[in-house]
Order: structure tokens, then sequence, then C-alpha cells
């Protein structure tokens, strides 16, 4: 059971000898390195398809420069979102590790739980030993209620460790749609320092020459809007999901500790 509780196999930052912050805290280093992948195999699918489909728009939007003169606001836009669902997948990682442990010391009695509790290092990091420890410190005839309320206290703090490992999340799902009227801005500009060139077309020839120039802009302005957006969406719905997992392990994990502790002490009268 030991080695199945280590935390350099529990843990996914550990694993690769990286500090683990805590039992749900993505560290930044290791989601951006993760975020860099994803963004890499994003672009690296993208840059295939505009082989075989390059006149498709969808595709060349992603891309800056190029004949529409593109920024690099979509890039930035891609790196900043994958960057947070690194977060979320570090996140996914631990609490499934999290699972995972609360499976293997259930039904546990207080007498192992103690013994694991000197014998793995980190112990603190696995949320069930840490409520075991807080109901172990309490004196044997404390009454079921103040056990319950304890427990209680306990897993609120898990709750503040949970959504204070959110708040990095939410700030770059704000930035995301934030970058994304940065290019909408630089598009628009664009667009309109253009039509001052429309006003200087004296025949018709010219006026077709310059306004490709002013709808690209535009075009730019709402495509940088557009993938904002939608990567904005999904990472809402990805941390939406995520934070409602941990909040119900949390909950369930309270019940279940609380009545292996309470089962054990009427084994032991």
């Amino acid at each position: 059971m030991k080695e199945q509780l280590d935390i350099v196999k529990l843990d996914c930052e550990e694993r690769f000898g990286l500090s683990s912050a805590n039992w749900c805290a993505a560290g930044k280093f290791s989601s951006l390195v993760l975020g860099v992948i994803f963004c890499a195999l994003i672009y690296g699918t993208l840059s295939l398809l505009r082989i075989f489909y390059p006149e498709a728009v969808f595709i060349e939007m992603f891309f800056p420069n190029g004949e529409a003169e593109r920024s690099w606001i979509p890039l930035l836009t891609v790196l900043l979102a994958m960057w947070a669902l690194g977060m979320l997948m570090i996140k996914r990682s631990k609490l499934s590790a999290q699972r995972k442990a609360a499976k293997i010391l259930s039904g546990i009695d207080n007498a192992s739980c103690l013994n694991l509790q000197k014998e793995l290092d980190d112990a603190e990091y696995i949320t069930y030993l840490a409520l075991r420890k807080t109901l172990q410190s309490q004196p044997a005839d404390t009454p079921t209620g103040q056990l319950a309320e304890t427990v209680a206290q306990r897993c609120s703090d898990l709750e503040q460790d949970s959504e204070i490992s959110f708040m990095p999340i939410s700030c770059f799902i704000w930035s995301v749609p934030v970058l994304g009227f940065i290019g909408t801005v630089l598009g628009l500009a664009k667009a309109v320092g253009n039509f001052g060139a429309l006003t200087g077309a004296d025949d018709k020839l010219n006026f077709n020459a310059v306004l490709p120039q002013v709808t690209s802009g535009l075009a730019t302005a709402f495509e940088t809007t557009l993938i904002a957006l939608v990567l904005a969406l999904i990472l809402q719905i990805i941390a939406s999901f995520q934070n409602q997992a941990e909040a119900e392990f949390l909950h369930n994990l309270k019940t279940s500790v609380l009545n292996d502790h309470l089962n054990d002490q009427k084994k032991s009268y």
C-alpha cells in the first residue's frame, strides 16, 4: 500500500521531478510546458491541413502575416489558451490521483492510518489521510456531531485551496478574449487607415485595388475575435466541469472519512 501511495507515483508533476504545490494546484512552469506542446500540436495539424487546403480561410486565420498581413495575436491567443488547458489537465490528473488514493484507503483502520502517516514523506498531500489525521487528533469520546463539524472545517480549507488554484485559470480565460479584442482593434485600425487610400482613388481601377485591403483588415478583426471567443468558451466549460468534480470529490470524501473513522471506533469498543 505504501508504494501505491507514493507521491512520485500519484502526482503527475512529481513524476517528472517537479515540485507539487498541493493536492489540486497546477504548477505554472509544468502547465506552460504542456501548453507549448498542445500549441505545437495544434499548429502542426493546421500546417498539414494548410498544405491540402491552401485557400481555407478557417486555417489561414491562425497564421500571422500572409497576403492578409495578419498579426501574431491568434498565435498568442492559442498559446495562452493552451497554457490554461495545461493547468486544467494537470488538475484533472491530480484529482484522479486523489480518487485512486481514497479508493485504496477506504475502510482502513486508525492504526494503519497512523502508520502510513509516519511512513509517507508527503502524507498531507493525500486528502484522505489529511482528514483522517484531523479526526484522530480528537479525543476518543468526542461526540459524532463535533467530529462532523471538525471534518467539515478541514474540508472547507481544502475547498479554499481548490478555489485558489482556479484563480490563474480564471485569469487566463478572461485574458483570452481580451487578446482577441486587441486583435480586433489592430484589424480595425488597419482597415480605417486604408479608408484614407480610398478617398484618394480617382478612378474605378484604383478604387478596386484598394478596396480588398480595407475588407481584409475588417476580416482580420473579426477572425481574431472569433478564435478568442471560441477558445474562451471551451475553456470555461472545461473549468466548470473540473470545479464541479473537485467539489463533489470533497463532499463524498468528507462522508467516507467520517464513516470509516466511526466504524473503526465501534470495532475498538
